[in-house]
């Protein structure tokens, strides 16, 4: 299983690399309201396992997207590339419906089984030289503490971060507002040496062969601090 997820995470990123200097973002900060069946159109999803069940819910002009996800893994990646140094911040809106059920996993004593959240939300740092690239994924975690940072059991150019966790704020439409050009010194030690060339969101539930549902809203990404 490790084995076949680096690499579908290795063809992941390449793919972004081979067309990420065509996504400059010129007009920041940019949105997603999800808020039009169509809104799915601008986002390339990639299936690695079995195919999570994402769709645009929209009521009276305003919308989200959900992701339910039954043994399955596949993310939602949306290609742009800026300066985090310029355009630090990163917000969005996300809720959690139900988490992976990782007690069997936690049984077997493996890491990589455990490797399964009910939200996350990535920033891709890429690179031609592949050792040089790296990632933040922002986790819902049910059990990890808020401001954990650990480091994907897959690959080491992957660091995630708690941005929420546990069951108290369950079914709850929760905020929040990321600086990725501080996280990413906080997770790798220094700042970031390359744009940011895709975002992405993911719920699976391939490593510990159960469900998850969670939903995703009001994305904002490429703004400074100052920006309303």
């Amino acid at each position: 299983m490790r084995k076949v997820k680096f690499i579908h995470i290795s063809i992941l990123i390449l793919l972004i690399l081979s067309i990420c200097w065509l996504a400059y973002a010129y007009n920041l900060p940019k949105f997603f309201h999800f808020n039009k069946k169509t809104a799915l159109e601008e986002w390339e999803e990639k299936i690695f396992r079995n195919k999570v069940l994402y769709a645009v819910e929209t009521s009276w002009g305003k919308g989200y997207l959900s992701a339910k996800s039954s043994e399955a893994c596949s993310g939602l990646i949306y290609k742009i590339q800026f300066n985090p140094k310029d355009f630090p911040m990163f917000s969005w809106r996300w809720k959690v419906t139900k988490f992976p059920d990782k007690n069997i996993a936690a049984a077997k004593g493996g890491w990589i089984e455990r490797d399964d959240y009910a939200a996350r939300v990535y920033v891709i740092f890429p690179s031609w030289n592949f050792m040089s690239i790296r990632s933040i994924e922002y986790i819902w975690d049910k059990n990890l503490a808020e401001g954990t940072i650990i480091t994907s059991p897959y690959f080491n150019g992957i660091k995630l971060i708690v941005a929420e966790s546990g069951t108290q704020k369950l079914n709850q439409w929760v905020f929040e507002k990321r600086n990725i050009y501080e996280d990413y010194k906080k997770a790798f030690g220094r700042f970031p040496a390359s744009n940011v060339g895709a975002i992405a969101l993911m719920t699976d539930t391939d490593n510990t062969l159960s469900t998850a549902e969670a939903a995703y809203k009001d994305i904002k990404v490429g703004y400074k601090n100052d920006t309303k």
